[in-house]
């Protein structure tokens, strides 16, 4: 069995000399503060740096962007999302996220608190359908401390059953509070009526599977799928050096814990994960809310196709994205198709939903109980004219231009442009940079004609996708609205 030479004693009697190294970094790259008349600072212009990513030989990808914040921010992305689950484990997943912080092989869960308090550093585990995101973000000066516990709780994880067992009521808490978010049970319902496949697993676990899953279930997950050509490393406010030097330590190698008591007959995943496939069709889940909401949908595109990503961007702007000033209800045509029946609160706009395999493509309504077939009809009625019909030129023009917009707003926050970068971290180099996608737009590649096409042939393609949650006394079926 490989041996792991990484301690964090080492780099805790290193801590001195480290943290010369990245003051002298921080030195080098980062110009001093000028000081004017009456010693008032005076305003310097930082070096502006692209985004960097570097492939390492064992498949590992690292990208980062320096923009000199002074807050740092440093993700490991594993392609080990909710889709991967096999089907006797469903649920597998969403144990590792609420036991993220639990111990490792070189720190204990009281240890990985207290430093990271210390640090004055947040740590968070996201769970998505396609990956496991845990990321570590505090100030500038405390990135070589802070960002090394992302080390042994990817790489390392004990997965000790007295702790999984002593913790097991986290996992309730997070089920009741799934349970009292609709928004997110309406989006597994969507996934679950749309794909066969991975794709429909939910980002949830029921309590059937509560009392099913343990820790062998997510060693022999984590032992299958957290290899290093499935993970990423991104971050910034950081020196790309410095988070190659990083990711050289995320080594991996048979765990320890197989041999501790509690892990006899282990069964390790033998086979490949479901590939997922759209299908179209209808759920429906009856409660007592008179708020009803309800998700429309065809199939999408993928990820992988960056072209069509930018033009069911353009339709998803000229449907409307929803309300762009606080506490309103905006006015895209869907919203102003649900307004003209009802004199009551409610909200339509569109969504799309990119995956590697495939993508959605849709709108979210959400209006009283007894609207709901009203609303819904119209709604249908405007998405599906909109898709049958196309758009105008200028509709077109005014799309476009809402995109770049959304687009130059999005750069200038450094939390969402990490976001952005996380979704498809080899290539985010090209997804960020906003001058490109802009030059794109304005290719000939790019017009109402091609937009109308790209419609029509989502409109004719397999059956829509209808899902609704809440009181569903007047909530229509599929078959009424294609009527």
């Amino acid at each position: 069995m490989a041996t792991c030479k990484y301690s964090f004693n080492a780099l805790r009697r290193a801590s001195s000399s480290s943290a010369a190294v990245a003051s002298t970094v921080n030195q080098r790259s980062v110009p001093q503060t000028k000081t004017g008349q009456f010693g008032v600072p005076q305003r310097i212009n930082l070096p502006k740096e692209s985004i960097n990513v570097t492939k390492l030989p064992n498949g590992l990808v690292v990208a980062s962007m320096e923009n000199n914040s002074p807050i740092f921010r440093v993700a490991a992305v594993v392609d080990a999302g909710a889709k991967y689950e096999p089907y006797e484990s469903r649920g597998v997943t969403t144990l590792l996220r609420v036991f993220s912080n639990l111990s490792t092989k070189y720190v204990s869960r009281l240890g990985l608190t207290k430093n990271l308090e210390r640090l004055g550093a947040n740590f968070k585990c996201v769970q998505t359908r396609e990956q496991m995101i845990y990321s570590v973000e505090g100030l500038r000066s405390e990135l070589t401390h802070g960002a090394q516990f992302l080390v042994p709780v990817v790489c390392y994880p004990m997965f000790k059953p007295y702790e999984i067992h002593d913790e097991h009521d986290r996992v309730e808490l997070d089920h009741k509070l799934y349970l009292q978010s609709p928004e997110l049970q309406l989006n597994d319902l969507l996934h679950e009526a749309a794909f066969k496949g991975g794709l429909s697993r939910s980002l949830s676990v029921s309590p059937d599977m509560m009392k099913k899953l343990s820790h062998r279930q997510m060693y022999a997950f984590h032992s299958h799928y957290y290899t290093p050509e499935r993970i990423s490393l991104v971050g910034t406010g950081c020196n790309h050096q410095t988070l190659v030097q990083l990711a050289d330590k995320f080594r991996f190698s048979p765990l320890d814990c197989v041999y501790t008591p509690g892990f006899g007959n282990l069964k390790l995943i033998d086979s490949e994960p479901e590939p997922s496939k759209y299908k179209g069709g209808e759920l429906r889940h009856d409660t007592q809310s008179s708020l009803v909401h309800i998700a429309l949908a065809c199939e999408g595109v993928s990820s992988k196709d960056e072209k069509g990503i930018l033009t069911s961007s353009l339709l998803n702007e000229a449907m409307g994205t929803g309300p762009n000033i606080k506490w309103s209800a905006g006015s895209n045509r869907l919203q102003r198709a649900a307004q003209a029946v009802t004199d009551a609160p409610c909200l339509a706009s569109s969504f799309n939903l990119n995956y590697n395999e495939s993508g959605l493509f849709g709108a979210h309504i959400m209006c009283n109980k007894n609207d709901a077939n009203k609303v819904t009809k119209a709604v249908w009625n405007e998405f599906s004219k909109v898709l049958k019909n196309g758009i105008s030129k200028e509709e077109f023009n005014l799309a476009k231009k809402k995109l770049q917009v959304n687009l130059q707003m999005t750069a200038e926050q450094s939390s969402d442009v990490f976001s952005k970068m996380l979704t498809r971290p080899d290539v985010s180099d090209r997804l960020t940079d906003v001058q490109l996608v802009v030059s794109q737009l304005e290719q000939g590649d790019f017009s109402n004609d091609s937009i109308n096409q790209f419609a029509k042939k989502m409109l004719s393609g397999k059956q829509p996708t209808l899902v609704s949650l809440g009181n569903l006394n007047s909530m229509p079926y599929l078959d009424d609205l294609r009527a």
